[in-house]
């Protein structure tokens, strides 16, 4: 029985993988499929070479539906230039930028999701309107600190969650998108995608407990109000300026130098210190540790100290196995909200809903709906 074989679109193919700057080889070792074919595939007069499933492998590593590799019609993603601030002088491995470029795909679908569910309630998401002068961190943090209205807000700890999930709420009721993304590693604690409206924050969460995501959370917050989009590598290691200014903001928003004043014991531990501290502000222990540290209040190396052991008190990750747990932490109580009211008053289907958040069951759904609006 002869093999069948699916036309493709020789001008898609090469758009698709332009745009992930992606080599044969490595698209040959992704999708097991001869370099030879993976090259001759780009040429104007071959269209008839993959079969179905190799079309569909190829569509899955180009991180595209298969029906775009058939179609003239061609997509381009909406996805601004990033600033690469990571701490590494050779980002050249290829695979390591492909597994950037997933990450950002991924996060800006998500936003495309949002943007639909907006469109299906027939509701205009608020334009971002946070600006920071870049040159001031005192009076940078004060603008984000008054752009949340944290004076006004109740913040409460939420299980062993350290001040995080209240912080993120007040991010995400701005019409912010602050994502959780997991078990990537591509240099990276958190990345910033600027959008006039629905701007995306995204913690790269595999190994930050929740108390160390609300630092990098507002750190994140920083650049967007900085109009920038950036990957950051490891935030408090980095010796970039624009990463060390965006560190003393995230602190000063957290922990303002007039509290610290208040409060401060230099005859005091470190915890005796966090603890005095929190009680006050209501942020996690990790971010006042590290504004201690921005400020010059404990050296480096007692922040270290500090952090491993809260480290060992408090795991990170999602926790709870399970595809409604990890759709809390990823997608956030706000745009869970949001998608699950335009299903209530039947403006987006049960099924697309399902697909948007990656749920298999309608237990799911309705477990998100409790934990959500309960």
């Amino acid at each position: 029985m002869a093999i069948k074989l699916i036309t493709h679109s020789p001008k898609a193919y090469s758009h698709y993988r332009g745009q992930l700057s992606l080599s044969g080889e490595l698209l040959a070792k992704k999708t097991k499929i001869p370099l030879e074919k993976i090259e001759k595939a780009q040429n104007p007069e071959v269209d008839t070479i993959f079969t179905f499933n190799q079309l569909k492998r190829i569509a899955e590593v180009l991180l595209v539906p298969e029906f775009f590799l058939l179609s003239e019609n061609l997509q381009t993603a909406d996805i601004p230039k990033l600033i690469d601030h990571r701490n590494q002088s050779d980002i050249n491995d290829e695979e390591l930028e492909y597994q950037l470029n997933k990450v950002v795909r991924e996060v800006t679908k998500i936003r495309e999701d949002l943007v639909y569910t907006y469109e299906c309630i027939n509701v205009e998401p608020t334009p971002f309107k946070l600006k920071l002068k870049g040159d001031d961190e005192q009076y940078d943090a004060s603008t984000i600190r008054e752009f949340l209205e944290v004076s006004t807000s109740k913040l409460k700890i939420d299980g062993s969650d350290d001040y995080y999930r209240s912080w993120r709420t007040l991010i995400e009721r701005k019409d912010i998108l602050v994502l959780e993304i997991s078990r990537q590693k591509i240099g990276s604690e958190g990345m910033a995608l600027f959008y006039p409206l629905l701007p995306i924050i995204t913690i790269l969460s595999s190994g930050q407990s929740n108390s160390r995501k609300l630092f990098t959370m507002l750190h994140e917050l920083v650049h967007l109000g900085l109009r920038e989009s950036s990957i950051d590598g490891e935030l408090l290691k980095s010796k970039q300026i624009i990463e060390q200014y965006c560190n003393r903001v995230a602190g000063y928003v957290l922990v303002p130098e007039s509290e610290i004043i208040k409060y401060y014991d230099s005859q005091a531990s470190i915890e005796d210190n966090v603890t005095s501290i929190r009680a006050a502000l209501k942020v996690s222990k990790q971010s006042i540790a590290i504004q201690l540290k921005l400020t010059g209040r404990i050296t480096q190396e007692d922040l270290n100290i500090y952090l491993d052991e809260l480290s060992e008190r408090n795991s990170g990750g999602f926790g709870i196995s399970g595809r409604q747990y990890t759709a809390v932490n990823k997608f956030g109580k706000v745009y869970l909200q949001q998608v699950i009211s335009a299903v209530w008053d039947s403006n987006l289907p049960v099924n697309t809903a399902m697909k948007m958040l990656n749920l298999n069951s309608v237990d799911q759904l309705s477990y998100l709906e409790q934990k959500v609006f309960g």
